[in-house]
């Protein structure tokens, strides 16, 4: 169990990554690159898994970058509503790369397992993205606020809340954070760029770079 986060800047392969470690201690705390968030209102095609990933962008791109993320981190939040649209707008919306996403809770933060039972609550109404939106946006959100996200976003209310007490929900949150740590999550945000493993928010000209890269490979 994650008991406490620090925030740590380590440098791997020149580049600067920015995460919170499950343990450990502060070694240098650092703003996140400035970059643009021209895009943060598109809204690609999404579907959720059977294991609970909300996947944006279509099946058959050629590349998957996975994104193991929680809604109360703050370089997790630089990422969703800074990084996330770039990617959108230049990779997604391209049919290059599908992003798949995954929440890793934090006991650190009272509300980490409510915001990821509402994402994936939403995510099966196929309002997963507009969820996160919401939840990076104000993400202390009270039993108040969540209710107002629902009729935001024009949910079935009854639904979103049969979900949000069901062993499905519980057992999807578990089983992600178990699969999680099984494959050597540590910080968050982490990512695994076609199998790649990227600890810590990356400069987007490193990730854009990375997946150039990639993509000129295969083709």
């Amino acid at each position: 169990e994650v008991v406490e986060t620090t925030t740590q800047e380590q440098s791997n392969s020149g580049s600067n990554i920015f995460a919170e470690q499950s343990t450990g201690a502060i070694l240098h705390d650092s703003e996140a690159p400035p970059i643009s968030n021209e895009t943060e209102n598109l809204f690609p095609e999404e579907n959720l898994s059977n294991t609970g990933l909300l996947k944006i962008g279509l099946e058959d791109a050629p590349l998957t970058l996975l994104v193991f993320t929680e809604h109360h981190c703050s370089y997790c939040q630089d990422f969703h509503n800074k990084q996330l649209p770039q990617l959108i707008a230049d990779f997604v919306l391209t049919n290059k790369l599908q992003i798949h996403i995954s929440i890793f809770t934090l006991e650190k933060y009272i509300n980490s397992t409510s915001a990821a039972k509402s994402s994936y609550c939403s995510a099966k109404q196929e309002k997963g993205l507009s969820m996160h939106n919401l939840l990076f946006e104000k993400n202390n959100n009270s039993n108040y606020s969540l209710a107002s996200y629902v009729k935001k976003l024009e949910l079935d209310e009854e639904i979103f809340s049969k979900c949000l007490e069901s062993e499905e929900v519980e057992t999807i949150i578990t089983n992600q954070k178990e699969w999680a740590k099984s494959i050597g999550v540590k910080y968050i945000p982490t990512f695994f760029l076609n199998g790649e493993k990227l600890e810590g928010l990356q400069y987007y000209a490193d990730l854009k770079g990375r997946i150039d890269n990639i993509f000129g490979d295969i083709n």
